[in-house]
């Protein structure tokens, strides 16, 4: 099979944050990075007297980590201060990404309700003159997966 030459950068992707999965907010100007980790499928092992090789059965999937870098700001309708009042809460929250950009007919990945795991307090190193940057990760059940409509 010949190499395929479709692969998209992640440099026009999309990311969107929601505290009710109908009114979502563009964060593509604060985020940098988004990761996703988790869900591995429970399986299950058996051996028995007869035979070389175990019973192998599927069970059901871990959660998912969305972890998504943004930008610190203080500005209290920015993204940091709007979810970090989401942490302190332990209100619901969504988030959704279109790797390329979110135009119609690309992909959209969209979280069940989850749970934001982690503060967005920063912290850094006095002799960097990056930006500031936070992490917030969100605990969902599952992502699904769409077409941009």
């Amino acid at each position: 099979m010949a190499q395929t030459t479709a692969a998209p950068s992640f440099k026009d992707c999309t990311v969107e944050t929601s505290p009710d999965n109908s009114n979502w907010t563009d964060i593509s100007g604060f985020a940098s990075t988004v990761s996703v980790d988790g869900g591995e499928r429970a399986t299950g092992v058996k051996y028995t007297f007869d035979g070389d090789t175990a019973i192998l059965r599927s069970s059901k999937r871990g959660p998912l980590t969305v972890t998504v870098n943004i930008a610190y700001t203080e500005g209290a309708s920015d993204p940091t201060e709007v979810i970090r009042a989401i942490y302190e809460a332990g209100s619901d929250f969504y988030v959704r990404w279109s790797p390329k950009g979110g135009q119609s007919t690309e992909f959209l990945y969209t979280t069940a309700a989850g749970v934001v795991k982690s503060p967005l307090y920063p912290g850094g190193e006095a002799e960097s003159g990056d930006p500031v940057m936070v992490d917030f990760v969100l605990e969902t059940p599952f992502v699904t997966k769409s077409a941009v409509a």
